[in-house]
């Protein structure tokens, strides 16, 4: 017979499992709360000087260092390649864009190169701008739909709470670095934090998901987010969506789309002929492998149980974490689990350090413990873009041009650098993966160990239709979780 009081990781692992099969009702998240900052007229002007401040900021940095700080790389890539989208399948057997005077393979699903393809007409100069400020307004949602998330409701509280934390992010180097190159993961975090932070009673939620997906496949993770939290017809509308993106592309482009999914595998591992998986840059476990090992047979099966394990617990935390009524705190640990699980994950995939610093914060806001804003200062200070000028050893070089380095950059990197690694070094450079893990884990055992049952159907959960007086404390900052 059970015991229970016992407190082994077996024993709770196997609870949270049998809990997840149990068909309970879910928690309504974040909106039954109703949070609002105090003075939330002064709060909202002091967030809106401080996002004006900090965008003037970001554009003077950019003007100032145009030729570093606007060239928009990746993007030259997509817009170059989109002029190959309706020609059989020269998108992916070509490369595009300069890199180093080389270029760059197109490697995302033809949903994205049927986007660049519309937008061609703007030219290059006007898709910058269109990026930039799509990423912009991106970023902002993102941090918008987060606070929604918590709880906070629509209205001058929430914008200056929201574009308070919009002046802060917009210094993390995920966050400079996907402007910089022209990416994409800013609208593509923005459709799935957008989409996620919806009531669960909306008939279209998972369009978003769905869409991300078919931009970019690892979003993909968030169906099966879906489906193991029970919100098995928003799964379905996400896995339509993403399904629909597929039939578009076919239309639109069938036999670039016909060799896409056919040739993934050759397409996706094209990027390693130009830049190593082994690269500083590459933020994931097998990227970390690569490092240590070199290219072979040991780094995959040590990335691929590693992830099995990660991904395993990461995905059950999440779904109880979401079932509890912590819909960001779940999101947040899904995010983190694309990240460290893909193969590749460049620093800015990272961007998903911006709703977890959204967490963060709002666990020292609502906490008001001295810890809470040192782990958050700490997280920032971390991730944050530090205008530097490194050479490829790490060292301060005063020949290059000031530019939004993040400390991981201060170890070795490139032509096989990384191998020669000293201890320091090593932790240094495999530094965001780390403070991945350790985030993921932590939150995991949290909740984990948290014994309190989830509702049953003979006790479904009600949403209140006044502010609750004792809000649940959020699994980051508690063990124990009250309903």
């Amino acid at each position: 017979m059970e015991s229970p009081t016992d407190m082994s990781f077996p024993h709770v692992l196997v609870t949270s499992c049998r809990e997840l099969l149990t068909l309970a009702p879910r928690v309504p998240f974040g909106h039954e709360r109703s949070r609002e900052p105090r003075r939330p007229g002064r709060v909202a002007l002091v967030g809106g000087l401080l996002l004006a401040l900090s965008l003037g900021l970001w554009v003077l940095w950019t003007h100032l260092g145009r030729r570093d700080m606007w060239h928009m790389l990746d993007l030259s890539v997509y817009h170059d390649a989109a002029h190959a989208f309706r020609d059989g399948d020269a998108i992916y057997t070509e490369n595009y864009g300069k890199w180093n005077d080389n270029k760059l393979p197109f490697i995302y699903p033809p949903l994205s190169g049927l986007l660049f393809y519309i937008l061609l007409p703007l030219g290059f100069a006007g898709l910058k701008w269109f990026m930039a400020i799509v990423n912009l307004l991106s970023l902002f949602a993102v941090v918008w739909s987060a606070w929604g998330m918590l709880g906070y409701r629509r209205g001058l509280g929430r914008f200056g709470v929201s574009a308070t934390t919009f002046a802060v992010v917009l210094w993390l180097e995920p966050v400079e670095w996907t402007l910089v190159w022209g990416q994409i993961n800013l609208l593509l975090l923005a459709l799935i934090v957008l989409d996620l932070g919806l009531p669960d009673s909306r008939r279209y939620k998972g369009i978003g998901v769905g869409i991300a997906a078919g931009l970019k496949l690892t979003p993909a993770i968030f169906i099966v987010y879906l489906l193991i939290t029970r919100r098995f017809r928003a799964a379905a509308v996400a896995g339509g969506a993403f399904l629909g993106t597929i039939l578009v592309g076919l239309a639109a482009a069938p036999t670039a789309s016909v060799y896409y999914w056919s040739h993934l595998a050759s397409i996706s591992g094209k990027v390693n002929d130009k830049l190593s998986v082994g690269t500083l840059n590459n933020q994931s476990v097998q990227g970390m492998f690569t490092r240590m090992l070199g290219d072979g047979g040991a780094a995959s099966a040590l990335w691929f149980l590693l992830c099995l394990l990660v991904g395993a617990l990461g995905l059950v935390a999440a779904a109880r974490a979401s079932l509890r009524g912590h819909e960001l705190v779940g999101v947040v640990i899904t995010g983190g689990l694309s990240l460290i699980v893909s193969p590749i994950s460049w620093s800015h995939h990272w961007v998903w350090v911006v709703p977890a610093f959204v967490l963060l914060a709002h666990t020292a806001l609502t906490r008001a413990r001295p810890l809470w804003w040192w782990l958050t200062g700490t997280f920032f200070v971390f991730f944050a873009a530090w205008p530097m000028r490194l050479n490829v050893y790490g060292d301060w070089d005063g020949s290059r041009t000031l530019q939004p380095w993040g400390l991981i950059w201060l170890a070795p990197r490139d032509e096989g650098r990384e191998r020669h690694w000293t201890p320091i070094e090593f932790v240094l450079g495999n530094g965001y993966l780390f403070a991945g893990i350790a985030l993921t884990l932590i939150l995991v055992w949290r909740i984990l160990r948290d014994r309190t049952p989830l509702p049953t159907l003979a006790e479904p959960v009600a949403e209140p239709s006044t502010p609750d007086p004792d809000p649940d404390p959020d699994p980051v900052s508690s063990g124990s979780v009250r309903h």
